[in-house]
């Protein structure tokens, strides 16, 4: 085998999704260190393959510090069996009318591209918007307020493409402790369709999402009891199977820290506006 620079095994170690795809840039990599005479692949080899074959890094995120109001970690699939955590935040604040809130979504990718090496492209729509009308039904009856009389703004750092709805729990857990001032455990992850009427439905790449919040550090993992599998039992991170969104806040929500506000978060400038009312279910 041909050496290679630990400056070159780094950049591979970011960029490559699985161990096929790191082997493919290697062998990319060492022809092109073999084209140019050299007889070991150096870190500039390695960030050609990635620059030409337009790779994006790796999503590596890691829970919180401390519980935050207003934030809520979630699960997504951004490729095969390939799992990772989301930060989603919340601020609310109160409409210039009553009745006439607005939600506000930035950071989400609303469509996402699959397909590639000579496989059909085919692009689907985000379905967060969605899950947050959902939510905002479910959440009614919890609230101490009416959603409709405030603005939200929910911000998915990161541009992670959301697997349809299963963003739902995590958004309920964001808006009701952003609506309560009640912070959501920071080492809680949480996956799962949220219904109009507030029961929590099964979603898709379940274990890739569970992996993905042991190495991100999170020490539960909320999911539907539908997705529930013995298979799915680790040492180190405890399953939590929910049926209901009030199951969801009850155990994601750290209910014995008294009410607090939080500032903004800084949110970028580009906004993408949902026109309906957050009080339509």
């Amino acid at each position: 085998g041909m050496p290679i620079e630990e400056g070159a095994v780094r950049v591979i170690q970011r960029y490559a999704r699985n161990g096929r795809e790191a082997v493919n840039m290697v062998q990319i990599a060492a022809g092109l260190a073999d084209t140019g005479g050299r007889r070991h692949i150096a870190t500039a080899d390695a960030e050609w393959v990635v620059h030409s074959g337009q790779y994006a890094p790796r999503p590596e995120r890691r829970i919180p510090e401390h519980p935050q109001v207003g934030v809520a970690n979630g699960l997504a699939v951004y490729g095969p069996n390939l799992g990772t955590m989301i930060e989603i935040e919340v601020v609310t604040s109160r409409a210039a009318a009553a009745g006439q809130g607005r939600i506000t979504m930035t950071g989400i990718v609303d469509e996402e591209e699959f397909g590639g090496a000579g496989r059909p492209v085919k692009r689907r729509k985000s379905a967060a918007r969605g899950s947050v009308e959902n939510v905002l039904t479910a959440l009614r009856r919890f609230l101490p307020v009416h959603p409709a009389d405030y603005d939200l703004h929910i911000n998915f750092p990161g541009g992670i493409p959301l697997d349809g709805p299963s963003a739902g729990a995590t958004l309920a857990a964001a808006i009701y402790s952003a609506f309560t001032g009640i912070p959501v455990d920071n080492r809680v992850a949480i996956t799962g369709e949220v219904t109009a009427r507030g029961a929590i439905n099964a979603v898709g790449g379940i274990r890739a999402k569970v992996e993905a919040a042991r190495e991100a550090g999170a020490r539960r993992v909320i999911l539907p009891r539908e997705n529930w599998q013995e298979s799915l039992r680790r040492d180190d991170l405890e399953i939590v199977p929910v049926t209901s969104v009030e199951e969801v806040l009850r155990e994601a929500l750290v209910h014995d820290q008294a009410p607090g506000g939080r500032s903004p978060a800084e949110l970028p400038d580009e906004v993408q506006v949902l026109t309906a009312s957050p009080s339509r279910g």
